[in-house]
């Protein structure tokens, strides 16, 4: 004898059929697809609509939404906002696609760098031009430019001279190159120069206590009384020196030498 099934229980099992076998919700179907990356500069900011143009490869321009979740890593500022980012900033973005729509989650500032040597600073219109790779490149200096030098002591534009190597950070607001970040990091040695080999390249200093052998660099600056443009042979024995140079395993290479001026005697003239 066949049982027949309550017309209830029948009920409720189309009805469970018919949830499981339903389409996904609106939130599903619209569901964004792999998050990707893009790299370029900002060139447009609204922070009223949570909104950014950034123009990439091949002056492509991209607009993104701004995410209430999204992140922001700038310079400086590793917990910054959509409103701390200025036109001409490079920076890369972490999206997502959703029907044609991009959502950034991340925008992170991406920063360039410049090694080479300073030929040329104003600490009064704070520029400062630097010379790297046969090229110069002038930068203003930020009014929030960290001077970074040996073993990362904190320092001042003063401490930065024509002829110091130095890194350069930097980013381009505004289409100006501006300098965040100034690393000089090299050793500084005050002495008498008692021996100098021109083949080699090589020569001795001392000081009140110590003596230290240098090999000179092949682009090493050196300043004549204040003057780049100095060679190796303009310096004599007996004169005193400021050596700025780098320790590497243990040979000291010089990549700034500046003549020290002899103090100028004071003379008083006596009436008759």
């Amino acid at each position: 004898m066949k049982m027949k099934m309550p017309v209830w229980m029948a009920c409720s099992a189309v009805l469970t059929l018919a949830t499981l076998s339903s389409p996904a919700d609106e939130s599903s179907t619209a569901a964004a697809g792999p998050e990707k990356t893009y790299t370029g500069t900002v060139t447009a900011v609204h922070p009223n609509d949570q909104a950014l143009r950034v123009r990439g490869l091949f002056l492509l321009n991209k607009d993104f939404h701004i995410g209430s979740s999204c992140a922001f890593s700038l310079w400086g500022n590793p917990s910054g906002a959509l409103m701390d980012l200025r036109l001409g900033d490079e920076v890369t973005i972490s999206y997502q696609r959703s029907n044609g729509v991009l959502v950034a989650d991340r925008v992170t500032q991406d920063m360039s760098t410049r090694k080479g040597m300073v030929t040329a600073i104003d600490p009064v219109a704070r520029t400062m031009t630097v010379r790297g790779h046969g090229m110069e490149k002038t930068f203003q200096i930020g009014d929030d430019c960290n001077i970074v030098l040996r073993d990362n002591h904190s320092g001042f534009i003063s401490d930065v001279q024509p002829g110091n190597l130095v890194t350069v950070t930097y980013d381009t607001p505004d289409d100006r190159a501006t300098v965040r970040n100034i690393a000089q990091t090299s050793a500084t040695f005050t002495g008498t120069l008692t021996a100098i080999d021109l083949d080699s390249k090589t020569l001795k200093a001392k000081s009140t206590f110590t003596t230290k052998a240098f090999t000179v660099g092949g682009q090493c600056a050196i300043m004549l009384n204040g003057k780049m443009g100095g060679q190796l042979s303009d310096l004599t024995p007996n004169e005193k020196l400021v050596i700025s140079y780098d320790d590497i395993d243990g040979v000291n290479i010089v990549n700034r030498i500046a003549t020290v001026p002899a103090a100028q005697t004071q003379t008083t003239m006596t009436s008759p």
